[in-house]
């Protein structure tokens, strides 16, 4: 009974945030499509190389856990930082800058781009499944809950990695569309539930 109970309440959790999540994804996504042309491009068929790759080729799961692994061994004092930290993305975000720094982005650049929007959507879709796997109970509430909050700190993280490395992507927008999507999905649902019954 005690289980069903907590069940339900993080189900209740997950809808309360799932506006949050959307204003999120949302908000990356407006950036992610205000860099250049080529840069958005490159990102685009990184990541659905993944999801391609993925479904029906090799899902790269052993090298998802060497990363997990390894920063979990890392900051072994915070269980979840596997989950939380897009180690790949992280890594090739930073060598980006360092290639730039050093002059030499132009030539390398759309193989960085693709590897990192590739790194990403190895890690969410490779997390998505392993907290899947672990939720034992029918209704899936503790990886709705769990995915839905990984899924928010890791778009916050990429969202400052990008800040640092692309001069087109900015925080302050972000910040700015998360507000703005944020607020109108929840009146929304708030004139939808108790305003117009029709919605």
């Amino acid at each position: 009974m005690k289980d069903v109970l907590f069940a339900i309440l993080k189900t209740l959790g997950f809808l309360l945030i799932l506006p949050l999540i959307i204003a999120f994804v949302m908000a990356f996504q407006s950036q992610v499509l205000s860099l250049s042309a080529k840069k958005e491009a490159w990102m685009l068929w990184g990541a659905g190389s993944y999801i391609a790759l993925n479904l029906f080729v090799y899902d790269f799961k052993s090298v998802y856990d060497f990363g997990k692994t390894w920063v979990e061994k890392i900051f072994s004092f915070f269980k979840p930082a596997g989950y939380v930290l897009p180690v790949y993305a992280v890594i090739l975000t930073t060598v980006y800058v360092i290639i730039f720094l050093l002059g030499k982005a132009a030539s390398v650049q759309p193989y960085l781009l693709f590897a990192i929007a590739f790194s990403m959507a190895m890690h969410l879709v490779l997390t998505a499944r392993d907290i899947y796997e672990s939720d034992g109970s029918i209704l899936k509430a503790h990886y709705f809950v769990t995915f839905g909050a990984i899924v928010l700190v890791n778009i916050l993280i990429m969202s400052l990695l990008f800040t640092w490395a692309f001069s087109e992507y900015s925080f302050v927008d972000f910040i700015k569309s998360l507000a703005f999507h944020t607020s109108h999905l929840y009146k929304l649902i708030y004139k939808g539930l108790f305003i117009d019954s029709s919605f």
